[in-house]
């Protein structure tokens, strides 16, 4: 989740530095902004679990891998 986070402020860093508004980053409708950037995050989040489930499957000798 703070990877998303440091993203999220990176780039309205570069917007700031470009001379953009907020409103020309997030667009008009913010809510709809902030929707993304959580299934974004979910998203993201998901892949993690999934990946450190098959790494301790693995360790348990019991992954796809250890067939």
């Amino acid at each position: 989740m703070m990877k998303i986070h440091y993203d999220l402020i990176e780039l309205f860093e570069s917007g700031a530095a470009e001379g953009r508004h907020v409103l020309e980053i997030t667009g008009y409708d913010v809510a709809a902004f902030c929707d993304e950037l959580l299934r974004s995050a979910s998203t993201y989040t998901e892949n993690r679990r999934e990946a450190l489930n098959r790494d301790i499957l693995k360790k348990l000798g019991k992954g796809e891998d250890s067939k």
